[in-house]
């Protein structure tokens, strides 16, 4: 069995390379700061306990996040990351005024989320993913 790491580099980094999203470039980061211990999501909220990282951030020429990527691994339902992915958002939201789209993936799903519009929708590939970011 593969883990998170093992299908990131072995899939993920690929389906996302083949769709103009290379890793190292500056419109793709992995392990993108999301909070830092004492980081905010809202001025009432408690301050988050550990630091947090979306798997993949996907920006805009001026550096901001259009979109995250939540990466699990293969044996994983690539929904199961959903809430987490959501909690990102939410705190990029708050952070940068942006409401970045969601992609789930698990190297062999990819599932788009447009949070305001509609619930996950199956991809066919990530290729697809590149069509709905240009949309």
């Amino acid at each position: 069995m593969k883990s998170e790491s093992q299908t990131r580099q072995e899939k993920i980094n690929l389906q996302l390379g083949r769709a103009g999203w290379a890793v190292g470039s500056r419109c793709l980061v992995e392990e993108y700061l999301i909070s830092s211990p004492n980081s905010f999501l809202e001025p009432t909220s408690a301050p988050r306990s550990s630091t947090e990282f979306a798997d993949y951030a996907l920006l805009d020429r001026l550096g901001r996040p259009l979109a995250i990527v939540e990466a699990k691994k293969s044996s994983r339902d690539a929904l199961s990351g959903e809430r987490q992915a959501a909690d990102y958002a939410d705190a990029l939201l708050a952070k940068h005024g942006i409401d970045p789209f969601v992609f789930l993936a698990n190297g062999d799903e990819i599932w788009f989320w447009h949070r305001s519009l509609f619930t996950p929708q199956l991809l066919s590939d990530m290729l697809s993913l590149t069509r709905q970011l240009a949309a």
